[in-house]
């Protein structure tokens, strides 16, 4: 699906007709996906799985010496 985009700032006309300050650009709905949300990269998908462990690691070793003392 294609969507028409302004590189300029949108204006309302006197009967509320939408006005492009710049020119009109077409772009794909996969180009808008990719901009709003890009997804993780190798290194953040690394960064998050490492504080999921060490998260985990320190709730166990927190419950095993509450059982112990």
């Amino acid at each position: 699906m294609n969507f028409i985009a302004c590189d300029g700032a949108w204006s309302a006309g006197a009967s509320g007709e939408p006005l492009c300050s710049g020119t009109l650009v077409s772009i794909t709905g996969e180009e808008i996906r990719e901009a709003v949300n890009p997804g993780l990269t190798d290194e953040d998908a690394i960064t998050l799985t490492d504080a999921a462990i060490g998260l985990f690691a320190t709730v166990f070793c927190f419950l095993v010496l509450k059982k112990v003392l």
